[in-house]
């Protein structure tokens, strides 16, 4: 009794659920004879509802199709952005026809995860299919890109179908019938212009190899390694070639790889970008943007085993979008603004893919309908693009090659140049070397001893010692402005002043003013500082006129610190009417003075004081009961070996004198 009711039950829901024309309400049946030939757009027959959470059995969507307030396409093929809920839809093919007929039932849009096809025939028998990316390649119908489910037509019958679609990246459903010739007629030509397109990038990704290894510009390897991952391996996972191709076995590996292939593509623009723009040299600002943002990619490849593929797919779309925009300003900023030609190709070409681009990610968020243009404008601004890069990049071997030929051409001038100039700072350093003491005055009771040290061959700092009368002894030590050339000619010119003066000048302020006299005005209008000081034997006196030069230290083994005597007065070549007062000081036997230029206290600097004059003053008075060549040996050391942790950076020029 018990077996005999299940079996009435069954019955009743059998004669419910496929007998019942009104299993898929508010649409009509889709004739057969109107696909004249061609494949079909089911979008003006559709009507779908959201499922959340998914289901999973014809009894349910059934029920739900009857029950739920459900949504008609109108027309427009069903896109729904990047959502994670499920979508059923519902439709009706009738075989208007005398004969059967073998029709095909399929989705274009191949980033589908999970497709369940549904057919509900009018003698109760039930076909279904379960196919999308996360399923093995033969759960398909047929070897196509996309997804299909096969049914077979009895003349004048009615079907049914369920077809319920969900994934993790966006939702778009083009749903399309065709009989079964027609459908393989659309397939051979769809494969025709996928071949074409991949036929395109590989011969060109060849062409560019080749082209690398003959000039080696890094442009084309890294515009090589973009085609390979943007324009083949990502667009291979775009357009649901990977399973068709290499992968029928591996849904996961296909699943995960494709957010993977995403973000390469995106960090494969960057070097390319650089390179074929030149932007370290043309921009180096935006350079360091590009730098900064080529690291986005990378972290999110890095992110993607921890966070959500949903997540990481619209980040992509996201990023994507935005970098389309900067490129596309900075390509048509390196080509207009700066001027450099390439990039026009670069900005023509980029202009095709991000047009295209943008239709495809805009299509993704569901703010574009899907049509034939945004389903293949991407791939066709992509293989525009491959073209006129490959223009570009010629144009751009010929544009660096004319700046190579320039660089050379100043770099043979500049070689001369650097000829001419080293002869030049010979002919200076002899020039120089003959303003200087060659013999220094040997005086009893005085002890002199000098040191030289130029920051270049030839340096600013000038120095001379003169006998003057019988017991007195004249010395002018000065720093002239800069190095080089002109350093040696103020030196001279300096020198000849110098000589001038000592023939009536008899104090050292009058030295100074007398100098001071004949440069001021004709000196380049530069400045120099000076020191002048007249040591008297028999008197036992010094003499000092300064002119903006650092002090002279006086000290003896007596001393309890080092007395430092500067007057006051203004650098020469400031103004003709200047004078320069004098400061006598009285000397004893074992007094010590030392004069200088402003370069010695560098050295003595350290990293435990600022102040370079203070370590000096304080070497010095530890030193003090030294003799004069053993203060000389110590200087001269010091300085040596300062000069060994790097160059100096000015002259550096002493006179020691010591009273015995």
């Amino acid at each position: 009794m018990k077996q005999t009711f299940t079996f009435i039950l069954l019955c009743l829901f059998h004669t419910n659920l496929f007998s019942n024309p009104k299993d898929c309400p508010n649409t009509s049946p889709v004739p057969l004879s109107v696909t004249n030939g061609n494949t079909y757009d089911l979008s003006d027959h559709l009507v779908y509802f959201t499922a959340s959470p998914s289901l999973h059995s014809v009894a349910e969507v059934s029920h739900q199709f009857q029950t739920t307030a459900l949504q008609k396409s109108n027309g427009v093929i069903p896109n729904f952005g990047n959502t994670d809920k499920q979508y059923w839809f519902c439709f009706v093919i009738h075989n208007d026809e005398n004969e059967s007929k073998q029709i095909i039932t399929y989705i274009k849009y191949p980033l589908l995860d999970d497709v369940k096809f549904f057919a509900l025939r009018e003698s109760g028998e039930i076909s279904e299919n379960q196919q999308g990316r996360r399923f093995p390649f033969e759960n398909r119908d047929i070897d196509y890109r996309g997804f299909s489910f096969a049914t077979d037509l009895l003349p004048k019958e009615t079907v049914t179908y369920f077809v319920g679609v969900k994934t993790d990246s966006s939702m778009s459903v083009p749903l399309m019938v065709a009989e079964e010739k027609n459908f393989y007629t659309f397939v051979s030509f769809d494969t025709l212009l996928q071949g074409i397109f991949f036929g395109i990038v590989g011969v060109m990704s060849i062409y560019n190899l080749f082209v690398y290894f003959m000039v080696r510009d890094k442009a084309y390897i890294f515009y090589v390694l973009y085609l390979l991952i943007s324009a083949i391996l990502f667009q291979f996972s775009l357009q649901g070639l990977l399973p068709v191709l290499f992968f029928p076995n591996s849904p996961e590996f296909v699943y995960n790889s494709h957010n993977l292939l995403y973000f390469l593509f995106l960090f494969t623009c960057f070097p390319m970008s650089i390179t074929f723009m030149n932007l370290k040299e043309i921009a180096p600002l935006i350079y360091k943007w590009f730098l900064a943002l080529a690291t986005i990619p990378i972290i999110s490849i890095c992110l993607l085993p921890f966070l959500p593929y949903r997540l990481m797919n619209q980040a992509g779309d996201i990023f994507s979008f935005l970098l389309a925009f900067f490129a596309l300003f900075v390509s048509y900023y390196i080509a207009f603004v700066k001027k450099f030609p390439p990039a026009r190709f670069y900005f023509s070409g980029y202009l095709m893919v991000i047009v295209g681009g943008l239709a495809t990610v805009l299509r993704y968020m569901g703010f574009f309908p899907v049509n034939a243009f945004t389903e293949n404008s991407f791939q066709v601004g992509m293989a525009i693009e491959v073209l006129l890069m490959a223009f570009g990049l010629g144009d751009r071997i010929s544009v660096v090659r004319k700046e190579k030929d320039k660089i050379q051409f100043k770099a043979e001038i500049n070689k001369q140049k650097l000829i001419a100039y080293g002869r030049e700072l010979k002919l200076a350093q002899k020039l120089q070397e003959s303003t200087l003491p060659q013999i220094l005055p040997k005086f009893p009771g005085l002890v002199i001893k000098t040191g030289y040290f130029p920051a270049s061959l030839v340096g600013g700092d000038f120095y001379d010692i003169s006998v003057f009368g019988k017991h007195q002894i004249c010395c002018l030590i000065a720093d002239v402005t800069g190095h080089g050339v002109p350093a040696a000619i103020e030196a001279a010119m300096l020198k000849i002043a110098y000589m001038q003066t000592l023939a009536f000048a008899n104090k050292p302020g009058k030295v100074l003013e007398s100098i001071n006299v004949s440069l001021a005005g004709n000196y380049k209008n530069q400045f120099l500082t000076a020191s002048a000081i007249f040591i008297d034997l028999e008197l036992k006196q010094l003499k000092v006129a300064n002119a903006g030069h650092p002090a002279l230290y006086k000290f003896n083994e007596n001393s309890t610190s080092i007395e430092v005597i500067r007057p006051k007065g203004k650098l020469i070549g400031y103004s003709k009417e200047v004078h320069y007062p004098e400061e006598v000081h009285k000397l004893s036997p074992g007094d010590k003075i030392l004069l200088f230029t402003d370069g010695i206290w560098d050295l003595w600097e350290n990293g435990d004081s600022d102040s370079g004059e203070e370590e000096l003053l304080d070497w010095l008075l530890v030193r003090k009961k030294e003799s004069v060549e053993a203060l000389y040996g110590g200087i001269d050391g010091h300085i040596r070996l300062r000069n060994k942790e790097g160059p100096a950076d000015d002259d550096i020029t002493f006179i020691l004198f010591e009273i015995t």
